[in-house]
């Protein structure tokens, strides 16, 4: 198990919110991502903002408004949260929370990796990148909150 997997499980277990690790599935949920929140821009864009790399290079050259800093941690914590995922780039494995309804930016353990979080929908998505001036980004287009 992966640093990210073991430091995010213990810490859902320690605050008694279930999971699943959801094997073999991080590629195909980052094509899912990309697939949500990024079908409006060209190839030629994102091969120009090397996306394959960093897929959140989508908020970060401003090609999708959305909410950063401090904004968006306020963001994800107000959030209503159903069922989630937490994709780690580094990570063959996901995880999968399904009742998500408590967890808050506090609890989600970072290390040096790019971590999207995103509903089970597909709606709305929080993403904490390896670099320490880049984000936190959210942005959920239905949200009266990413308006205001």
């Amino acid at each position: 198990m992966d640093e990210f997997l073991h430091g995010q499980t213990k810490r859902l277990q320690d605050m008694n919110i279930s999971f699943t690790i959801v094997p073999n599935k991080g590629n195909e949920l980052e094509q899912q991502w990309e697939e949500a929140f990024t079908k409006d821009i060209s190839q030629s864009q994102k091969r120009k903002m090397a996306f394959k790399q960093c897929m959140w290079n989508v908020f970060s050259w401003e090609k999708i408004a959305c909410l950063k800093e401090q904004q968006a941690i306020k963001a994800f914590d107000l959030q209503k949260k159903a069922g989630c995922y937490l994709i780690c780039t580094s990570s063959e494995e996901a995880i999968l929370i399904p009742k998500a309804t408590r967890l808050k930016a506090t609890d989600i353990i970072h290390i040096g990796s790019d971590l999207y979080i995103v509903d089970e929908h597909f709606t709305w998505t929080y993403v904490l990148t390896h670099e320490e001036d880049c984000g936190p980004y959210f942005y959920n287009p239905q949200d009266s909150l990413f308006f205001s």
